[in-house]
């Protein structure tokens, strides 16, 4: 029975795929007076799909692939047709040629040369014939075990670096191992002459199913259920501060889109929001120690730049990794590849370039227009688009989007997520809430279990830490 100070029985923070997943787990159940909060005036979160002039991009390319039978029944079961299969091609721009990703070995010594890919394969035994004595500690250390100094060199240190704003060598092991699960040289080279089963590797997976009309479409669907269900949602809301009463949350004041202030009094809460803003937002502040913590966690920020091209057939690719260090691009996305709706069906192509900044960096700091300037010049220097057919452009920025693993990042996070769990009613879930690189099915996966665990259903509590970190908890479709 909700108490009667209570205006709403559960309150979920952010309504991207962990929020909306744990909303729709909760009103299946018949939990209706749910409110979800999100500071966009989109669902779906770093999933959503911004519609340009009736033209679609989502926030930097997204594919729906996972193991787990569930939630791949649930992503059919909300769009149905709508949810398409596509055969995916993705390549590495490098030394103005384009490589095979995954890394395919006659494609990648043909095109390398003779020269690099002696330099590879010699490197590469070299690596085999030495004995480590421990297990790797950070990113460089383990791809070079997995693939020789000279591979780590050409296909791995300038992207990561570009992507996270760190030397490989302060990047913490986990995030290759958990980015590029079950392969190094042997499996590519088993690949090249059909020896192993490809497809049990998760960085080889080469379809994938889509939205018709963009990630975003997805987490609509997801919206539309449980708001008919009976869930709120707010959008252009802003959480701006968090009130605790013993090791409760007693409730949150939120700002609206008019500038409205509110306090929202729930019985239990689910978060997606940033982990180092929910203690930042907090009415006590915490203790040094964990305000120490908290300034020791960081997250990536992300520029997309947006782009309408009168042209058609631009690259086959649904996107490309910019290796190149002559560009401070990181990746290009061709939403035509992922569904012809997305440009309408008109002779025209979206893409999207992607830079990742800090917001301490100059390009976080430009202009629109000279991002979009540059944007245009880089494409242009990679001879992919011709400057004179760009017909309209958009910037979107996006904070706190990948959590940052830099070796030592632990320290500090398991402090936090002991303190975190000491709130009775509160679920952290999704990327940010959990301070975990989530890709969606583990988003989702989180917020069910969060939703299962307040409900105390099928075999809760779940340990919903382990999400992405022990693979099995994902796969086995039968816990759940």
């Amino acid at each position: 029975m909700i108490n009667k100070n209570y205006e709403y029985e559960c309150c979920i923070l952010g309504a991207g795929p962990a929020g909306l997943a744990a909303a729709h787990e909760l009103t299946k159940n018949n939990v209706k007076n749910i409110l979800l909060i999100d500071r966009n005036n989109l669902v779906g979160g770093l999933s959503r799909t911004e519609v340009k002039e009736n033209y679609r991009f989502d926030v930097g390319p997204h594919r729906f692939y996972t193991k787990n039978k569930m939630i791949n029944g649930l992503w059919h079961q909300m769009l149905g047709k709508d949810f398409i299969p596509i055969d995916r091609l993705t390549r590495i721009y490098y030394k103005n040629k384009f490589f095979n990703y995954p890394i395919k070995a006659f494609d990648t010594l043909f095109k390398l040369g003779a020269l690099d890919s002696l330099q590879i394969l010699f490197s590469f035994s070299l690596t085999k014939m030495k004995p480590y004595k421990s297990e790797p500690e950070t990113f460089d250390q383990w791809i070079i075990q997995k693939f020789g100094t000279k591979l780590y060199r050409t296909f791995f240190k300038t992207y990561t670096e570009k992507v996270w704003g760190i030397p490989c060598n302060k990047i913490g092991a986990e995030w290759a191992a958990q980015r590029i699960k079950g392969l190094d040289f042997i499996q590519v080279l088993k690949g090249a002459f059909n020896l192993n089963n490809s497809k049990n590797i998760k960085t080889l997976v080469e379809q994938f199913d889509y939205p018709i009309l963009g990630a975003g479409q997805m987490y609509t669907a997801f919206a539309e259920k449980v708001h008919e269900y009976g869930a709120d949602i707010k959008l252009n809301t802003n959480v701006i501060q968090i009130n605790l009463r013993n090791n409760n949350i007693d409730s949150i004041a939120i700002q609206e889109g008019n500038g409205d202030i509110k306090n929202i009094y729930s019985k239990s809460y689910f978060s997606s929001i940033p982990l180092t803003q929910f203690f930042n937002k907090m009415n006590d502040k915490p203790s040094v120690e964990i305000q120490n913590a908290v300034d020791s966690l960081y997250y990536r920020e992300h520029i997309t730049i947006d782009l309408l091209i009168d042209d058609e057939n631009l690259f086959p690719d649904q996107w490309i990794y910019i290796h190149s260090p002559h560009v401070k691009m990181a990746r290009i996305a061709n939403y035509n590849n992922f569904s012809k709706a997305m440009v309408n069906y008109e002779r025209k192509t979206a893409i999207s370039v992607e830079y990742f900044v800090f917001q301490n960096e100059e390009l976080w700091g430009m202009d629109d227009n000279d991002l979009i300037e540059l944007a245009i010049n880089e494409l242009t220097f990679l001879k992919l688009i011709v400057r004179k057919k760009v017909l309209k452009s958009w910037v979107v920025r996006e904070t706190e989007s990948y959590p940052t693993y830099y070796l030592g990042y632990k320290v500090p996070f398991n402090l936090l997520k002991r303190e975190i769990s000491k709130f009775e009613n509160l679920y952290p879930i999704g990327r940010g809430g959990m301070y975990k690189y989530n890709n969606q099915d583990h988003s989702i996966l989180s917020g069910i279990l969060a939703a299962k665990n307040y409900l105390k259903l099928d075999g809760a509590p779940y340990e919903l830490w382990n999400i992405n970190v022990d693979a099995e908890y994902l796969e086995d479709a039968r816990r759940i």
